[in-house]
């Protein structure tokens, strides 16, 4: 992932997104050769996930959401090498050096999630404070005597809506440690954070504002009192728009991480 530190790339975002839908398409036979065993997986866990949810189980949700993530880590390493390497090699194995490379990606994905997790928390609490500060009241001063608290016209919702794509701009810098990993280099966070350096709000929209926009579509095509089939037909498109979002940030690795060509040389 290294570069010259000179060096900087802007990051095609209408290519990416393009080429997230079309590359899936056009070679529509390797990737489901890639993706089928866990695609499965992630279809199986989400079915499950609705049961679990049913019998609001604590113990069983933390389980399942932890057999989600390997699933979906094992569906994007598959992706990732698919597309990056000349001679890729996704088949389905459970040698030493894939379990490895599934536990690391695994770890540093959850690390991301974590990282995400609290950015959001920081920077919606810190905008409500500004906005909501807190009140002092003097001792032996009546609180209903005290200033209004200040509202406003709109639902907080949209704060921490606010507040997490303002840490996507983080997540989705370091989120190039991902498909470097896949194929099988050290985690690196001050490389991804070079090689991504001024395409911030770029990489916030491939992996917040795609991924948000393929559950909104999968939202709107829902409907009260579906079916079990039409369930299960929503479950199976949300787990293959997975790897519409994988692809795209698969593109982006490459786009910002790839050798650069040769200069051409001047006709003769």
């Amino acid at each position: 992932m290294s570069q010259p530190a000179t060096e900087y790339r802007k990051l095609p975002l209408r290519k990416v997104l393009f080429g997230a839908f079309r590359l899936p398409w056009e070679h529509r036979g390797p990737v489901f050769r890639a993706a089928a065993m866990p695609l499965l997986a992630v279809i199986a866990c989400s079915l499950a996930g609705n049961i679990v949810e049913l019998q609001r189980s604590v113990a069983a949700n933390v389980t399942l959401s932890v057999i989600y993530g390997i699933a979906v880590s094992w569906l994007a390493i598959n992706i990732h090498r698919l597309v990056l390497l000349e001679t890729p090699d996704a088949s389905a194995k459970a040698d030493a050096a894939s379990l490895r490379r599934l536990a690391i990606f695994f770890g540093v994905g959850m690390a991301i999630w974590i990282l995400y997790l609290g950015l959001t928390m920081l920077i919606a609490g810190g905008v409500i404070n500004m906005l909501f500060p807190s009140r002092y009241i003097v001792a032996g001063t009546d609180a209903a005597q005290a200033p209004p608290t200040r509202t406003l016209p709109f639902s907080p919702e949209w704060i921490v809506r606010g507040a997490a794509f303002a840490a996507y701009w983080v997540v989705g810098r370091v989120s190039l440690m991902l498909p470097a990993i896949a194929l099988d280099q050290k985690p690196d966070f001050v490389a991804a954070w070079l090689a991504s350096r001024r395409n911030g709000w770029r990489l916030a929209i491939v992996v917040g504002v795609l991924p948000w926009g393929l559950q909104q579509l999968t939202e709107l095509l829902s409907r009260n009192g579906a079916s079990g089939a039409e369930f299960a037909l929503l479950v199976v498109l949300g787990a293959a728009l997975v790897i519409v979002e994988v692809v795209a940030l698969t593109l982006s690795y490459w786009e910002l991480t790839s050798p650069a060509p040769p200069p051409t040389p001047p006709p003769s």
